[in-house]
Formats: C-alpha cells, structure tokens, sequence
C-alpha cells in the first residue's frame, strides 16, 4: 500500500522503468532500451523505493531481482502504459456507436427499476455494448476495487467523494402502506408510528446496508426503539407483503413501480428525511481515465439522472416529497 504523499510525483517514465527492470534485470540493457543513464536510473529507483515503501529490486549475482511487492506493482504498470499509449495512437477515432464490449454495472436494489431505461438508452446510441447489470450484493465494493464491475450505483449519507466516485443526484425517501391503513387518514408516518406499527426494511438499499438503519438510529437518538419485522433484500417483495400487512417501508422514492395498485405513498419522518442521502456512481479504479470510460460515465450519469427526475416529478411522488 502507498503510504506517503510522494505517489505525487510518479509518473509514466517511473512506470516504464520498474516494467522494464522487471524485464530485463539489467540496468545496462534497461538504460539502452529507455534511452537514460545508469546514474538516473540509480536516482529514480531510490525515488520508487521511497513512494512505493519498498525495496523494489534486490541485487543478486545474477542481476536485479525484483520484490514481491514490485511483481505486483509492475503488472498494474503495463495495464496503465498500454492504455496510455491506446489512448494516445486513437485519440482521435473514438466513435462511441462503434465501441464493442460489455458494460458491467451493480446498482443499488431501490435502482434497479432503471436499467430498463439504460438498456433503451444504450440500444439508441451504443448499439454494440452488451448490458450487463445486476443488483448491488455485499461483494460489490471488492468487484469494483478488482475489476471485476465497471460501475456501481449505490445510496450513501452525504459524506466525502473519492477520487473514483460521484454524487448523481439527492435520494429523496418515503413510506409505504397498504390502501386502508389506519395512517393513511394523517398522510404521514411519525417516528412513534415507526415504533407502533410493524416495518419492513430493504436491508440492502444503501441506508440500511448490513442492518445499519438510518430509521433505526434516528429512533434510538430519540429515545424510541424501531418495530422490524424484518428485513428483505428486494423492494418488490416488500411492496407484495404490504398487501396483507399493517406494515410500513421507507423506501427512495425511484424504486416505486409506474403502477402501485392496493398501495399509499406516505411522507416520511421529517427527522429521517432531514438526513441527506445521495446516489453515488462509483466507478471501478481498473477502468478510470480512458476516453472510453469518461465518455461512459457522462452517459451512465445522465441516463440515471434523467430516470430520477421522471420519478421525482411523478404526480403521485411529487405530491409526497415536496410536502
């Protein structure tokens, strides 16, 4: 792990000088190849040893042999040169109706109701790309630190950005009950209703990921404890089971159906709702800087945040969360 500011001041001249001493072993060989001096690359492998925290190479009788630690670092740094120099020999012939590839992406369960629209979206102007996009699970994270997944969609409180992510839009929140619950005559649900009633939590729908409630913290600060009964890892079948239930969901306002028949959407807790959660786009270090990729996130982007707004600007919606 990188441990120092120093990563600064790595650049693409390091990269090729740690793969071709991997190559070769031989600085000799490696200050041909690369056109510098032994002494500068004496100089840049003291520099490397510092921003990486490790020896990097070991000399041997037999030549400079490298470290574990710069194995790993090197295959990173071929990824990173080949594309650099894909980038640069096709700058110009980037045609996105021409890209051909898969286009993996997760999404958070109370987002999944868009990738229909993405599919259509695609079809328009990437005709090529095949979609392959699946609900968030536990893993996600790790496939998109691995490659595994291109992008990520998920609901997160507002917190601080990283160099690999970004905020799409507000996640505005209400509940959910069947027509005749006795709430429906207050148009709301309080706190103390939370409490009272039965609720139903989608446990992977971002504020309540591994259980981590945002209702049930909002309660216990105030003193009241939250009524689960239980927890389920798809809104779809959550909205069945309040069919036959006193129970309550709180849910983002983009994972309601266009048709919603036997159910009421209510106004949340002011206290919950005041708490401001966003959809983040995450997208996978693997992938990051590429004209390709840059022009995919514009287009995930947009795509997703025009799906929010249809939702949002709902009239059974806008009648809830502009209240």
């Amino acid at each position: 792990m990188i441990i120092n500011n120093n990563i600064k001041e790595l650049s693409i001249a390091h990269l090729q000088l740690i793969v071709c001493l991997i190559k070769h072993g031989n600085s000799c060989v490696v200050s041909d190849e690369l056109g510098i001096s032994q002494s500068s690359i004496s100089y840049h492998l003291r520099r490397l040893r510092v921003i990486f925290a490790d020896e990097m190479f070991i000399r041997t009788g037999k030549g400079l042999k490298p470290t574990e630690r710069c194995i790993q670092i090197g295959h990173f740094a071929q990824d990173l040169i080949n594309r650099v120099e894909e980038e640069l020999i096709h700058a110009n012939d980037f045609v996105p109706k021409q890209m051909k590839r898969e286009l993996t992406l997760i999404a958070a369960d109370t987002a999944c109701g868009w990738f229909s629209t993405l599919f259509s979206d695609m079809q328009k102007t990437l005709p090529r790309v095949t979609l392959c996009a699946r609900p968030w699970n536990l893993k996600s994270m790790e496939d998109l630190d691995s490659g595994a997944v291109d992008f990520g969609i998920h609901i997160i409180e507002n917190s601080k950005k990283g160099i690999y992510d970004m905020d799409i839009a507000p996640c505005y929140r209400l509940c959910v009950v069947r027509d005749g619950h006795p709430l429906i005559s207050k148009g709301e649900v309080t706190l103390k209703d939370l409490e009272q009633y039965p609720v139903l939590i989608n446990d992977l729908g971002g504020w309540n990921n591994d259980g981590n409630s945002l209702m049930q913290r909002v309660l216990e600060k105030h003193g009241l404890k939250l009524n689960i009964a239980g927890r389920l890892g798809y809104i779809n079948s959550i909205f069945t089971a309040l069919h036959t239930s006193n129970a309550i969901t709180y849910t983002s306002a983009a994972s309601i159906p266009q048709s919603i028949p036997g159910l009421t959407l209510l106004r949340g807790p002011k206290e919950v709702n005041e708490v401001d959660c966003f959809y983040r786009l995450y997208i996978s270090r693997m992938r990051y800087g590429s004209q390709e990729t840059n022009y995919l996130i514009d287009f995930i982007y947009d795509s997703f945040k025009h799906f929010l707004t249809q939702q949002y600007n709902r009239i059974d919606i806008a009648a809830v969360i502009n209240k």
